[in-house]
């Protein structure tokens, strides 16, 4: 009998609008709890005219200072409303985190004109 891994599904923002060159930062998620295999990806959807880029934050206490590692990638940039497979705004991507108790995922309006519309889930597993 095979084993299944369960996957634990955050959604963290819902159309969640970011102003041009702003940015949303999600609640701290405990990896602790639910990262045993450390395999991430980031499922996203979005609307509208702005440019935008996935990344994510670390940080050793849930309500201390996270950081973004020296080490670290965007998880996903240049991100348009035609991005994707599909050319509509929707794409999972998978990402390698380093190793740190818990996480933010910061979603940052890059292209400065326009504003965009976001919604985001967090897989782990």
């Amino acid at each position: 009998m095979r084993k299944v891994a369960p996957i634990t599904t955050f959604k963290l923002f819902s159309a969640e609008a970011i102003t041009a060159s702003g940015s949303a930062t999600s609640e701290a998620i405990d990896l602790r709890l639910h990262a045993p295999n450390g395999i991430f990806s980031i499922q996203y959807a979005v609307t509208g005219d702005g440019t935008v880029k996935f990344e994510y934050n670390l940080g050793s206490t849930e309500t201390g200072d996270f950081v973004e590692p020296s080490t670290a990638s965007d998880i996903a940039s240049s991100i348009v409303k035609t991005s994707g497979p599909g050319s509509d705004g929707k794409d999972i991507v998978s990402f390698t985190p380093e190793l740190a108790p818990f996480m933010k995922i910061v979603v940052t309006e890059t292209g400065t004109a326009q504003a965009i519309a976001v919604s985001l889930w967090l897989n782990i597993q």
